[in-house]
């Protein structure tokens, strides 16, 4: 609107002529109305405030959504970290126990093969007495010792697999908490964007339009008080605005302005009662103006009467646009509350989880030290099945040299047996050969010597037996003669009966070969 006293207001004012006194009450009521705008830039100074509330709640929510986002990078980053390293224990434990149970097995697996090998064997019946049930190698081993040694391993295989059975549930519920931690963490909405926040930049526009609200106010009070100057200065004006005033709604006050309003929209409402009452009949008269002024001022007020309707319309549209404008920033406060919320449930169940965590690194713990104790265990088990495999392969390989031993014995029994022939058949030719010279000594020198020449003279030659000795430490005695002939015999018949092996079992080739074929194979 323009000056009343701007010198373009009053283009045209000659054109037309200087307005009715009807038209000046009418723009006099028109602008009255008018003033019931204040209740617009009323609301728009709530917009405002309600405005700045939000943006305080903008920066504490903000700075809140970050402190939480980065607790829960960094405490999920911990506790994933914390979990991975019992999830290692768990796997490098179960990793070393199936390992080891696959040694184990295959230990096992030689061991009894081995004993298998001993029940299969039997003892050759040439070997045992006469009427001896048959028997086999398994019969002369103790395996007693290889079921308790086996009962043990059991056991601690047993405990080792409830162990790691335990720390298994550990895992699956460390996992389980750290999946649910982060579907809480994945379903928190993310600040809305843009980021930085868009309502400081709103809140000015929101600053802007409430200024403008107020100005465009202060335009519409300054035509007012025009309309009432005009009226002041026109005859039967004052009786014509008094009867136009008492017909319209009373002016607001600024006893009706809220208390929190801000500063810079405050209108001296007080000043329209005023001039209202300056309008009645017992007023005091205006001051004087010359017709040049007079002129000027109806001029700027056609002007401005033009417009009143559009600045009316002007201050709702802006009065909607900053409604508009609080509403967008209300939702963004509504969709940081929300994250805040949904980020503040996350933070807290990270929180129940990490409450979680000393119990898991217990049975964590718990579970190293059974598998340290029970590995121990087992491989002092799986040393001693080794030990007890290699001892039954050392009595299969024993036997199996037993058997050749067995043979070679014969062989170098038959060969004594042999010499022995042979020299008892020389003995005996030389005894005949002897006794054939004496006798031809006798015949031919005997007559000639006297019998007690020599005590000898008449004795026949000795003779030779080969005996086996008693005694396997000393060689046989020489062949005894005369009184001890009776003496030795019975010595002989003795020993017969205390020597059981004097007759060394005659085993078959293919026993033979096969046990040195198999020790052999052993030794390979």
């Amino acid at each position: 609107m323009a000056s009343p006293h701007s010198p373009a207001a009053s283009i045209g004012s000659f054109d037309n002529g200087p307005p009715s006194l009807e038209q000046l009450v009418a723009h006099f009521v028109s602008a009255k109305r008018s003033l019931a705008s204040i209740h617009h830039v009323w609301r728009a100074n709530e917009v405002v405030t309600q405005a700045r509330q939000l943006l305080e709640v903008d920066a504490v929510l903000t700075s809140k959504i970050a402190f939480l986002g980065r607790g829960l990078d960094e405490q999920t980053k911990t506790l994933r970290t914390l979990r991975y390293g019992v999830d290692i224990v768990g796997v490098e434990g179960h990793d070393e126990f199936k390992e080891m149970l696959t040694n184990l097995d295959e230990s096992s697996h030689h061991l009894h093969n081995t004993l298998r090998l001993l029940k299969e064997t039997p003892i050759h019946t040439t070997l045992q007495p006469p009427g001896t049930p048959q028997k086999y190698l398994f019969d002369f081993i103790d395996s007693s010792s290889v079921d308790d040694l086996e009962a043990s391993l059991r056991g601690c295989i047993d405990r080792t697999n409830e162990a790691d059975s335990v720390l298994a549930e550990t895992i699956d519920a460390f996992g389980a908490s750290l999946a649910r931690l982060d579907d809480a963490i994945d379903t928190c909405p993310p600040p809305p964007d843009p980021s930085p926040s868009p309502l400081p930049p709103s809140f000015r526009q929101l600053e802007g339009h409430a200024t403008e609200t107020a100005s465009l106010l202060q335009s519409l009070v300054r035509h007012y008080d025009l309309c009432v100057t005009a009226l002041k200065h026109t005859e039967g004006g004052n009786e014509a605005a008094t009867r136009a005033a008492s017909d319209e709604s009373p002016l607001p006050s600024s006893n009706d302005l809220p208390h929190d309003l801000d500063p810079n929209l405050h209108v001296n409402l007080d000043q329209l009662d005023i001039d209202v009452a300056s309008l009645r009949p017992d007023a005091p008269p205006p001051p004087p103006m010359t017709e040049a002024e007079r002129a000027d001022m109806l001029a700027v007020l056609a002007n401005d009467a033009a417009e009143v309707d559009d600045v009316v319309a002007e201050i709702r549209d802006r009065v909607s646009d900053m409604e508009g404008l609080a509403a967008e920033m209300a939702g963004h406060i509504e969709a940081l509350q929300a994250s805040y919320s949904a980020h503040l449930q996350a933070f807290r169940l990270m929180v129940d989880v990490g409450k979680e965590v000393p119990e898991h690194l217990a049975s964590c713990r718990t579970f190293q030290a059974r598998w340290g104790e029970e590995k121990t265990k087992i491989e002092e088990g799986m040393l001693a099945l080794e030990g007890l495999r290699e001892f039954y392969d050392g009595f299969l390989d024993a036997y199996d040299g037993l058997l050749v031993e067995v043979d070679r014995r014969r062989s170098v029994r038959i060969k004594m047996e042999q010499y022995a022939r042979d020299a008892l058949r020389k003995i005996e030719r030389l005894y005949e050969d002897d006794l054939a010279a004496r006798n031809t000594f006798h015949i031919t020198q005997g007559e000639h010597l006297p019998s007690d020449i020599w005590p000898g003279l008449v004795d026949p030659p000795p003779r030779y037996e080969l005996v086996v000795s008693a005694d396997r430490e000393t060689p046989p005695s020489a062949a005894m003669a005369g009184e001890k002939q009776i003496r030795q015999q019975a010595a002989i018949e003795e020993m017969e009966k205390r020597i059981r092996d004097i007759s060394i079992p005659a085993l078959p080739d293919d026993v033979v070969d096969g046990a040195i074929r198999r020790m052999e194979e052993r030794r390979m």
